[in-house]
């Protein structure tokens, strides 16, 4: 009965993203009939309009599937890891973390084009991995972590000090390396390339692989920490491990995507209402969730006032804080 009912989720999450999918293809300045696009992906229309489907829309639609995907099943492991349903890279300042360091790389260039492809997810996830272990090692005493509220309240402060840090830098760059980076910071997946597309599917993909062969680890971590410690597991050294591939999925979508808050935090608890806490379940439609959340805000970011467009991190904060009320209260309740 579980496999049946997880199985019909899975299919009707994975057609509403292909639907949300084929939708934000059809959006944006021109916009594209249902015959067109078809005729557009296999072989037909003009060159004008391939052109535009496949260099521009296509790319940003698959990073706001990959974006959405990291994200969530990053924030799934943080939850797991701290056992609190209010943790997300976003809250922990991995987001914050990452999004300083780029900043950071951006300042020090002569030009923000000029950087190598590979220099803003390195800087990221170094920047992620700082911010994250500063976070842990303020809510740890004696090797054990004081209390999971501890943890969220240390990673907002933490998180609200790199903000201030990336104020100190924006104030201090020139008007047009000043609209880029905030445009950045908000989150925007426009104007990326297919090259960032290759990058991150690998990153995404690798990551996801490696944290669904750990799931029965995951499942074990989600237990009281004595329980884990009697079934063998290896605790601090797994925690960290695990700990350091979230930072890397989320640090990396930051890169490429912008500090995009928020979907760490609704779509674990969304998957953990719809399938339970079996992490082999749980991360693959929490993924997909992620996945059909950052389309549907970039969707809804592209047409909500067109011809002009939203900047998609504020539509997934709009969601999200409301959304992140209700858990706190319900929590607390």
């Amino acid at each position: 009965m579980k496999n049946r009912h997880y199985i019909a989720t899975f299919v009707i999450l994975a057609a509403l993203l292909l639907g949300l999918f084929f939708l934000h293809l059809q959006a944006g300045f021109h916009y594209f009939t249902k015959e067109h696009l078809l005729a557009s992906l296999f072989c037909g229309g003009t060159p004008e309009e391939r052109l535009t489907v496949f260099d521009f829309r296509m790319v940003r639609s698959i990073l706001a599937v990959l974006i959405g995907m990291g994200l969530a099943v990053s924030g799934a492991v943080f939850q797991t890891i701290s056992k609190n349903e209010l943790a997300s890279p976003s809250l922990l300042g991995v987001n914050a973390g990452a999004a300083l360091a780029v900043m950071l790389l951006i300042y020090g260039s002569s030009s923000a084009t000029g950087l190598g492809i590979w220099q803003q997810p390195l800087a990221a996830v170094a920047g992620g991995a700082l911010a994250a272990a500063l976070v842990f090692f303020l809510s740890h005493r004696r090797g054990r972590m004081t209390s999971t509220y501890n943890l969220v309240l240390n990673g907002i402060a933490v998180t609200a000090g790199l903000h201030a840090l990336q104020i100190l830098l924006l104030v201090s760059l020139d008007p047009t390396r000043f609209q880029q980076v905030n445009t950045w910071l908000i989150g925007s997946i426009f104007g990326n390339s297919w090259t960032h597309v290759d990058i991150l599917f690998f990153i995404v993909l690798a990551v996801l692989f490696f944290l669904l062969a750990n799931h029965e680890t995951l499942d074990l971590l989600a237990l009281r920490e004595e329980t884990a410690l009697g079934l063998g597991l290896r605790v601090s050294r797994t925690r960290f491990v695990l700990l350091m591939a979230a930072v890397v999925l989320a640090s990396s979508c930051v890169a490429v995507g912008g500090s995009i808050g928020f979907v760490g935090l609704i779509c674990p608890h969304i998957a953990r209402r719809l399938v339970g806490v079996a992490h082999c379940r749980y991360l693959p439609v929490t993924a997909l969730l992620g996945g059909i959340l950052l389309v549907a805000a970039d969707y809804t970011a592209r047409i909500i006032i067109a011809p002009d467009e939203m900047l998609v991190g504020l539509v997934v904060s709009l969601i999200g804080a409301p959304y992140f009320l209700y858990i706190l209260l319900r929590s607390k309740g």
